[in-house]
């Protein structure tokens, strides 16, 4: 697991953005109870700037506290901001948090499983201590 001081980027309704320099990546932690579209494309559009910047490609999606998306939002970060153009030289790596009685919930090869989605391949972990460390095996 990645030690060192996160730091806070940005921090808006729908969630904070943190970032690990230690481990190359970034934190994307959502809140609770409802936001707004455009909250949440500003906080993912400081996510992706945050990425570029830094040259990093892993990221861990804390959706252990999130109100699910609405199909709206799923269909934005499916359609645009999962549809990331393909300049980086590395691919990216998502390591998304669940609550743990929503991964008992989940077949045991999708829990446990990397799978890929658009431009990302991720993983489900309840605990970020198993998703920094997943996330440190990855060039």
């Amino acid at each position: 697991m990645a030690s060192g001081k996160l730091r806070i980027h940005f921090r808006n309704a729908a969630g904070q953005l943190l970032e690990q320099p230690a481990g190359g990546y970034v934190i994307i932690r959502y809140t609770t109870g409802p936001r707004r579209l455009a909250d949440l494309q500003t906080l993912l559009g400081h996510a992706k700037q945050l990425l570029a910047l830094r040259g990093w490609h892993k990221v861990i999606g804390d959706h252990r506290r999130m109100t699910p998306f609405t199909p709206e939002e799923s269909t934005w970060v499916t359609e645009c901001w999962l549809s990331m153009p393909r300049t980086r030289m590395h691919d990216f790596y998502g390591a998304v948090l669940l609550p743990v009685e929503v991964l008992a919930r989940l077949p045991l090869a999708e829990a446990t499983g990397a799978a890929t989605a658009r431009s990302m391949t991720y993983r489900l972990f309840a605990e970020e201590a198993e998703a920094a460390s997943w996330l440190a095996t990855l060039a």
